[in-house]
């Protein structure tokens, strides 16, 4: 038995649902992102904004999984329904993923070394980040708890 089989069939044994064990991570990886940013930004210290950079990626990286299990259960639980809600959480999840994308690409070019206006930029970029994933949990809440 292959492993993709074995998961299968455990998900439909203990029904998960595996959008919501997903949806967690993208959140705590950027609020992380967000704090090591600060932190690097109060105090200078390299290794924070090392930390924010790694959260950020583990952030975009699971941002992905995230959006396609929540567009399939969108499609299955909820059919399509395109609901004002429904619409404000797909805009989202694209605009994390477009901005994730673009601070990684950012941070390669353009933030080296000293602490110069870049990183004050690039920790907008967080903040950002932070402020939509807090958004999607809003927005996801509401479809559970009206």
């Amino acid at each position: 038995m292959d492993d993709a089989t074995f998961w299968s069939r455990m998900a439909v044994k203990h029904n998960l649902h595996w959008h919501v064990i997903l949806t967690h991570f993208p959140i705590s990886f950027f609020t992380a992102s967000a704090g090591f940013m600060m932190l690097h930004l109060f105090t200078n210290v390299e290794c924070y904004e090392l930390s924010a950079y790694l959260c950020l990626v583990a952030g975009v990286l699971m941002t992905i999984p995230t959006a396609i299990t929540g567009w399939s259960t969108w499609k299955s639980k909820y059919t399509g329904a395109r609901t004002k809600i429904f619409l404000y959480k797909i805009k989202i999840s694209y605009l994390m993923i477009a901005l994730g994308i673009l601070l990684i690409l950012f941070r390669t070019y353009f933030v080296k070394g000293e602490h110069t206006l870049w990183h004050f930029v690039f920790g907008f970029g967080f903040l950002a980040l932070f402020s939509t994933s807090m958004m999607e949990g809003y927005y996801g809440g509401r479809l559970n708890h009206k």
